[in-house]
């Protein structure tokens, strides 16, 4: 990717901004006020009182990461047959997203890049599609015989060898030659919590890479990755599937979270985090929390400005300024603060301080909604939006929560909430990479 061509998209998407996206419309991103005052500003990352380097936060008021070029990618993916084509749509715009960590000062960075599924099962209820803990957060690699030993694609620059490179600022790290043989890419020179068995390969720039897959693309990989299993529950979950991606210890997951490396969550799905704190949501017969269907989790998940009148009578009713609602409110969903505070608490220690974020490519983020009464089925309906290809969606409340209390700046919140119905993809994994890019090379410069 070239200087003028970088330099033509960010004044493109700049405009564009201004038009695509509402994300900060609940924050008041106006306080300007200057860095060292101890108060975090619109324009800060953090304000601890003073205008010293080497604390954590710096004179201009940005974190101080820990110096790494390690970045692991997490998809959460919804794999409902109403999200294939959605998939695909995303599978097109990938390359985007390489794109813009490629031109990273030094080169692309140390990957590993997994997928799970929102499956966690139903809470001890097995049901069609729900079965036991569902896939657990486990790392899934399904139809990829090119991708060796993990269920995740790692691809790392080999450690120990010599490499002649050059690089032009805004584009790709070129390389005409190296020393590199495949023991820079094995145990005991590669060490830490990477693979021992990895291939010497060339990638499109002559540089050297160490892979866990050699035939395909990483494009083509990934594509395969987010085919996913044939099935998946009704239930969505991803918060809890996050979390136990990142917590459990499954096989499938061995070192994917490196403590040194950033990381990134992205979420794809076309309904909202449904992960409950008692197993009766989910339970048919638990006929106290009404009829059994996807509104139990907006009833129980959501407050709205009018309370729930579901009368029968009605056939429609709407609500407005809908929220999450809080477990001390009486709500029966996990409180979106709690899943904040664990990933927080995860990536950040005594000893690393990572640039962590989640990304939402949801339904929109709409705070007035409607239910519909179905009286073949005595059921009140969540109503979806849809685009002109009559993919229906649901308004996400949950997961835009969970990105907006994780963002940083507020630009973070133009890329890190995403509708699934926009037709220009290519912005939020363009500016995703573009912050990747920034914060890694911010890093590296402290040293």
């Amino acid at each position: 990717m070239n200087q003028i061509k970088v330099t033509t998209r960010l004044a493109l998407w700049g405009w564009l901004l201004t038009f695509l996206f509402s994300c900060n419309s609940l924050l008041d991103w106006d306080d300007t006020r200057p860095c060292g005052n101890g108060i975090t500003s619109s324009t800060e990352e953090c304000d601890d009182g003073n205008t010293s380097d080497g604390d954590g936060c710096s004179s201009t008021c940005l974190v101080e990461y820990t110096p790494s070029k390690k970045v692991d990618l997490l998809f959460v993916v919804d794999f409902s047959l109403s999200m294939d084509s959605f998939r695909g749509d995303f599978y097109g715009r990938f390359p985007e997203l390489l794109s813009w960590l490629s031109i990273v000062k030094g080169g692309l960075p140390d990957l590993h890049i997994g997928i799970t599924s929102m499956d966690v099962g139903a809470s001890g209820n097995n049901l069609v599609g729900c079965i036991g803990e569902g896939d657990d957060g486990k790392l899934l690699k399904v139809d990829t015989p090119n991708l060796l030993n993990q269920n995740y694609i790692v691809d790392l620059a080999p450690v120990g060898c010599q490499i002649a490179q050059a690089q032009r600022p805004g584009e790709e790290l070129k390389c005409t030659g190296h020393s590199c043989s495949e023991a820079n890419c094995r145990a005991p020179i590669m060490t830490g919590l990477e693979p021992g068995e990895l291939s010497l390969v060339l990638d499109e720039q002559g540089c050297p890479r160490c892979r866990n897959y050699v035939t395909d693309s990483m494009t083509e990989i990934f594509g395969r990755l987010l085919m996913g299993p044939d099935t998946a529950c009704g239930w969505e979950q991803p918060l809890e599937a996050m979390m136990r991606a990142l917590t459990t210890d499954h096989p499938e997951n061995f070192n994917f979270r490196r403590p040194d490396a950033h990381l990134i969550i992205v979420f794809m799905t076309d309904e909202d985090d449904c992960t409950p704190t008692t197993p009766d949501l989910f339970n048919p017969a638990a006929e106290e929390l009404g009829g059994y269907g996807p509104f139990r989790c907006w009833q129980w998940g959501l407050r709205c400005n009018e309370s729930w009148e579901l009368d029968p009578l009605q056939n429609l009713e709407n609500y407005t300024g809908c929220r999450p609602l809080t477990e001390s409110e009486g709500g029966k969903l996990r409180d979106v603060n709690r899943y904040v505070n664990e990933l927080t608490g995860l990536v950040n220690s005594d000893d690393y301080r990572m640039f962590v974020q989640a990304v939402a490519l949801t339904g929109p983020h709409q705070t007035d909604l409607t239910i519909v009464y179905e009286p073949t089925f005595s059921l009140w309906e969540p109503q979806p939006v849809s685009d002109p290809e009559r993919r229906p969606v649901m308004s996400n409340l949950r997961l835009y929560d969970f990105a907006w209390r994780m963002s940083h700046l507020p630009d973070d919140m133009q890329w890190c909430f995403f509708n699934l119905l926009s037709e220009d993809w290519e912005l939020p994994l363009g500016l995703l990479g573009q912050r990747l890019r920034d914060v890694m090379e911010r890093s590296m410069e402290q040293k």
